[in-house]
């Protein structure tokens, strides 16, 4: 067995759907990352662009970085999307779910190959991801911009680990997409541009999760009833049927509260309620502006006037 074959086998046997290799070098994506900026569709995340350097050649983050294995794992899709809180932040936050895995995966790869660098990576630096996962073969880039996976669909988070040695590099899988635009046509906000960007300024997703400020009345009008995310472009998607992977253990999804249930919650509560996910990073404050607009919303689909 090779050391890659024994690395695939390693995270099979952690739960995660696909496991693959890319050589640490510059993007091949920056030209496309640049064009995104600067026709303002990362709207307010500046943070985006201040990290530009990092993001160009994953070398600028570790210097010793040689390969990158690039792993991921399969979420819950969501049957009901684009109302509540999206099926990925209803259960822990991924991010400590991928990271606990990861640890585990990269202890075994230095039982295999005792080595000065593994260092588990999970969205918490500007590495770009999907073009790392897309290169190095976990799937292909869908119209919506997320990568989809030919045995997980496109209901997957991502997790990498850089290392000091090289791998040999896996094999790229065509775009699987077809004539598809179903994940165009579900997007209500028509954010899915026809380039195959998304403009960030429309996208529920980030109105509800990155966007800081007060909703103007076209912001409240675009969210409908979503309090955190969204899931259609995902959720539609024809590859989720086909999926033959089960869900990571840890993403299930949990029960969550209404609008109204949000508005009346304390700090202390939306503690005890969220801690252990992704939405503890919104806080309750923003959680609740969401909760008004989806409440106003619901309201006026149902013709009935707003509360004074």
């Amino acid at each position: 067995m090779t050391l890659e074959q024994a690395i695939v086998a390693e995270a099979k046997n952690l739960g995660f759907d696909a496991v693959c290799f890319v050589p640490a070098g510059p993007s091949t994506t920056m030209a496309l990352f640049d064009q995104w900026i600067e026709s303002g569709y990362a709207a307010s995340m500046d943070y985006l662009s201040r990290s530009r350097r990092l993001r160009a050649d994953a070398r600028n983050i570790e210097s010793r970085a040689r390969s990158i294995i690039v792993v991921s794992a399969r979420y819950p899709t969501n049957p009901e999307p684009g109302g509540g809180i999206s099926f990925l932040a209803r259960g822990r936050d991924y991010h400590k779910v991928m990271l606990e895995r990861l640890r585990k995966l990269a202890a075994a790869i230095f039982a295999l190959r005792p080595t000065g660098l593994v260092k588990p990576q999970v969205d918490s630096t500007p590495l770009p991801e999907r073009e790392l996962a897309i290169r190095a073969g976990i799937g292909w880039r869908g119209r919506q911009g997320q990568v989809i996976s030919p045995t997980a669909g496109a209901c997957i988070v991502l997790g990498e680990l850089l290392v000091d040695f090289e791998l040999q590099p896996t094999v790229p899988i065509p775009s699987q997409c077809g004539d598809c635009r179903l994940c165009i046509e579900a997007c209500p906000t028509h954010a899915i541009l026809p380039s195959g960007l998304v403009d960030a300024r429309r996208c529920v997703s980030y109105l509800t999760v990155e966007y800081k400020g007060d909703f103007t009345p076209e912001m409240r009008s675009m969210i409908g009833t979503s309090l955190f995310g969204c899931d259609r472009c995902t959720a539609v998607c024809p590859w989720n049927q086909k999926a033959t992977t089960p869900t990571l253990q840890g993403l299930e999804p949990m029960p969550i509260p209404s609008p109204g249930e949000i508005l009346q919650m304390s700090n202390a509560d939306f503690r005890r309620r969220f801690d252990e996910t992704s939405i503890r990073r919104l806080g309750l404050s923003r959680l609740q502006r969401n909760a008004l607009a989806a409440l106003h919303n619901q309201r006026h689909l149902q013709n009935m006037p707003d509360e004074p």
